[in-house]
């Protein structure tokens, strides 16, 4: 093969794609589906949690399946599950759409976890540049996932097809084109390993790094999967909510620009943490107290707040060594990150359904903030994390 890296390349891009759209592209849908399977709310709510819990559950899994197969062979097979489990949860009836959505997160929450990692074995001196590509990629799709969904199902249904299972299952074709894209590289799967696996892997939940970055991931995501779930209905304005979050998501391409140039240009950047991090709570706390006020304001404020999500995606290579510290922190990061994130759609709607307004959800992106400054601070201080646990 002439050239890998370029093909890595490709890759990488093309699986960043489909690491949001199952996700993004649902809420627009979210009445049209209760309307056609007669699903409770409860069993939405159980969705909304559904990304974040299988995020964890695959990140915590992920060490045990990286000592059997590669980086490639495994987002291969990230993408093909993906894929499967996009078009099961449109093929029949709301078990079938439970069942799709929990293998299409699983498929994505190692994903999530193997990107920053292929980043490492292919591109170990492009750390930074390759990060901001695969995060400004993955963004630009995430924000038109719930900008189409809406037009598509609308088209579907014009043309005597069900809407929101064109809408959904349409975006299975991004999955099995990356999925495809990998398959070249099956051959370097010697080659291109940095480092064979550690047999035993680095105790990274014992390092200050390892927890900064869990809490960054965690309560950046707690928040963010709060919005992703709930603005429209914050706003009050269903259609309104949908633009605000398709601006909202479009907004975080620059975070995705700044977020990984930061930390490798700066050896102390846990200031620009704390002024995105106030930021998100101001955006956040509008769309809580005075919806109405300015929600135009409140989106942008809160759009350009998670800062810290790339800039811990990029730390994950600069806190660590080798490959196995990068992978060690990786799995551990985004499985600690995730667990804490999947309640946060759960709190809020219990909180909302106890108190009938959203103003009390204030307190949980309050709480948010502290952690991700908190953690912010240790997982931007210049130390590898196998200095810190002396390997």
């Amino acid at each position: 093969m002439k050239n890998p890296r370029l093909i890595a390349l490709a890759a990488i891009i093309l699986t960043s794609f489909n690491l949001r759209t199952a996700i993004t592209a649902l809420a627009p849908l979210v009445s049209e589906i209760r309307d056609d399977l007669g699903v409770s709310a409860s069993l939405i709510g159980v969705l909304g949690m559904t990304p974040t819990a299988m995020f964890a559950v695959a990140a915590f899994a992920l060490p045990s399946l990286k000592r059997k197969f590669t980086t490639s062979q495994l987002l291969m097979f990230a993408m093909l599950l993906t894929a499967a489990g996009q078009i099961i949860r449109v093929a029949g009836p709301a078990s079938l759409l439970m069942i799709g959505t929990v293998f299409a997160m699983f498929a994505i929450g190692v994903t999530n976890v193997l990107l920053p990692i292929a980043i490492r074995e292919y591109f170990p001196r492009h750390v930074g540049g390759m990060s901001t590509t695969y995060l400004v990629s993955f963004q630009i799709v995430q924000a038109l996932a719930p900008t189409l969904a809406v037009p598509i199902s609308q088209w579907a249904t014009h043309v005597g097809l069900t809407g929101w299972r064109v809408s959904l299952g349409s975006w299975a074709l991004l999955g099995l084109v990356a999925a495809i894209s990998w398959i070249p590289l099956l051959s370097l799967q010697g080659a291109r390993v940095v480092a064979a696996p550690s047999k035993v892997s680095l105790p990274v939940w014992k390092s200050s790094v390892g927890v900064g970055l869990g809490l960054m991931f965690g309560f950046t995501s707690f928040a963010t999967y709060i919005l992703m779930g709930f603005m429209p209905q914050m706003v009050g304005d269903p259609q309104l909510g949908a633009v605000l979050l398709g601006w909202w998501s479009i907004l975080g391409l620059p975070l995705n620009i700044l977020g990984p140039w930061l930390v490798t240009r700066f050896n102390n950047c846990f200031p620009m943490v704390v002024i995105a991090s106030v930021m998100f709570l101001i955006g956040n706390g509008g769309f809580c107290l005075a919806p109405d006020v300015a929600p135009w304001l409140w989106a942008t404020l809160s759009g350009l707040g998670p800062l810290a999500f790339p800039m811990a995606l990029t730390l994950i290579n600069i806190r660590a060594e080798t490959s196995a510290g990068a992978s060690a922190l990786s799995s551990f990061g985004q499985g600690l990150g995730y667990t804490i994130a999947c309640f946060g759609p759960l709190l809020t709607g219990f909180i909302v359904d106890a108190t009938g307004s959203f103003r009390t959800i204030f307190v949980l992106f309050a709480v948010a903030t502290l952690f991700v400054i908190g953690g912010g601070y240790f997982a931007t201080r210049q130390v590898y994390v196998e200095k810190l646990l002396n390997r």
